[in-house]
């Protein structure tokens, strides 16, 4: 666990540890041996001296220039050469120095007109490239620091554009306090100035098929990424942003109808009768202090209950009531071993040549959660709304094994939104999922059942996938292969 502590004053004094994050603790590995080879360094977090800045180019218009520079170059333990790749940083507010790391990489088939897709982690604090190395990306880590090529990686069909976000995160960084997102709002609006750099520098894939995706808490980042793209009409259009859909797994979109942790805890036998009672009483005036704008004693309420951010020393009553302290998948009592690999990997000097860092520290993400943390408790809710009534394709998945963001929690959730099709949507049939050893729709090749639809229109998509619990895509792979890619091409479940 990363000894570097924040701290957080309201009416109290708060600590967040590093290593112990909303919605990541015991999750993301601690970021030191990503910085283990520049932390001898004075002020090493000011270096920018060998990190890729390609702002200047794309405002001066030297766009091949920028490309050419941007390209990823060759990567140690043996990384497949047929992956092409680019890299750098993209500032998203001059002001305050603040900027958005990101990696791209193409469709293995090297085709540009393919659909884009942007992969944002949650945390908040999380990096994308854990999603890269641990769950979708085209890079598999081994212990020895060896890379192979994922057997059901995302970009086998599109493209795929991992970001840092927000400023603050992984690689990506600000000098000013301001800097920091206090709220979506602010998530959105640099998340935003960094496609329209990235769309303009990419010329190729402007006007393609473009589609926002993430997990956790991006169940906020992307639906604030999607209505500001929405919100920005023909300027987004014209920048080359063609929003065409949202998908969101085991996301928290919306705290205060997301509840029924009692309730399920007692159906998968990992509390009795008094302590979901319990969980009932303390969920029920989180929702009152929500309701009550009174979100950070709501955070509190529920931290205590469950998350643990703010009970190190005693644990959080889910802790106490079940022994568990690993609430991603309640098969397992820890994380597997193989999600820290990739950290060590950054750390080598040879992988941050390639991938244009330089000398930039990867951030823990800890002081991201410092200044978002009043918004935790909020929701995006009312922007899904205005999404699936302007007609963007939603999916909303979730692994039956998650605790944190469990699937009845994203049902709930479901329920409650008010749009146009919310009759429909309530009345649809649900539907076994299943997939062939190839993958795809149409594949009758020994069908195993994968798990749940239930659709409306072809606009919204609940999904629910067997024997996977948080981090979906590396628990069921092909599975994960195959939704995406179905839900984008517009396929059949």
């Amino acid at each position: 666990m990363a000894s570097h502590v924040l701290c957080l004053a309201t009416t109290l004094v708060l600590c967040f540890s590093a290593g112990d994050a909303l919605l990541r603790r015991g999750l993301f590995p601690p970021t030191g041996p990503a910085n283990v080879h520049i932390t001898h360094r004075n002020h090493y977090d000011q270096d920018n001296s060998s990190a890729l800045f390609l702002t200047p180019f794309i405002k001066s218009g030297q766009l091949a220039e920028g490309r050419r520079l941007a390209q990823v170059g060759v990567l140690p333990g043996g990384a497949p050469a047929q992956v092409k790749s680019y890299a750098g940083f993209l500032t998203v507010n001059s002001s305050y120095n603040s900027n958005l790391y990101f990696w791209f990489f193409e469709a293995l088939s090297g085709k540009t007109d393919v659909p884009v897709l942007l992969w944002l982690q949650g945390g908040p604090g999380g990096s994308s490239l854990f999603g890269l190395f641990v769950e979708n990306g085209p890079f598999v880590v081994d212990q020895k620091l060896g890379v192979t090529l994922r057997n059901h990686t995302w970009n086998e069909h599109f493209a795929v554009l991992y970001i840092d976000n927000p400023v603050g995160t992984g690689f990506s960084f600000t000098d000013n306090d301001k800097g920091y997102a206090r709220d979506e709002n602010d998530v959105a609006r640099d998340l935003y100035a960094a496609l329209v750099q990235f769309f303009t520098l990419f010329e190729a894939y402007r006007g393609r098929p473009f589609f926002a995706t993430g997990e956790s808490y991006a169940g906020k980042y992307v639906p604030a990424i999607a209505h500001r793209i929405h919100q920005a009409g023909d300027e987004a259009k014209a920048a080359g942003i063609n929003l065409q859909g949202l998908a969101i797994g085991d996301g928290l979109c919306d705290p205060r109808n997301m509840g029924g942790y009692g309730p399920f805890l007692f159906q998968v036998g990992l509390i009795d009768e008094p302590q979901r009672e319990h969980f009932n009483q303390v969920e029920k005036a989180a929702a009152e202090l929500i309701d009550a704008g009174q979100y950070f004693k709501a955070f509190q309420l529920w931290d205590e209950l469950l998350n643990g951010d703010l009970t190190a020393n005693t644990g959080s009553y889910f802790k106490n009531a079940t022994g568990l302290n690993f609430y991603y998948n309640f098969l397992l009592d820890t994380e597997p071993a193989d999600f820290e690999y990739y950290n060590a990997y950054l750390g080598l000097s040879e992988t941050r040549e390639a991938i244009h860092v330089g000398n930039r520290p990867y951030n823990d993400g800890a002081a991201v959660e410092q200044h978002i943390v009043n918004d935790i408790m909020q929701s995006v809710r009312p922007w899904v709304e205005e999404l699936l009534d302007a007609g963007y394709r939603t999916l909303i998945y979730s692994g039956q094994l998650d605790i944190i963001v469990a699937a009845p929690l994203s049902e709930n959730f479901l329920q409650a939104l008010q749009w146009k099709g919310k009759e429909r949507y309530r009345a649809a049939p649900r539907t076994i999922y299943k997939v062939g050893q190839r993958g795809g729709a149409g594949d009758n090749s020994q069908e195993l059942v994968a798990g749940y639809v239930r659709q409306v229109d072809g606009l919204l998509y609940q999904i629910i996938i067997r024997n996977a619990g948080h981090i979906l895509p590396y628990d069921q792979p092909l599975v994960a292969h195959d939704m995406i890619t179905r839900f984008v091409r517009g396929d059949r479940f």
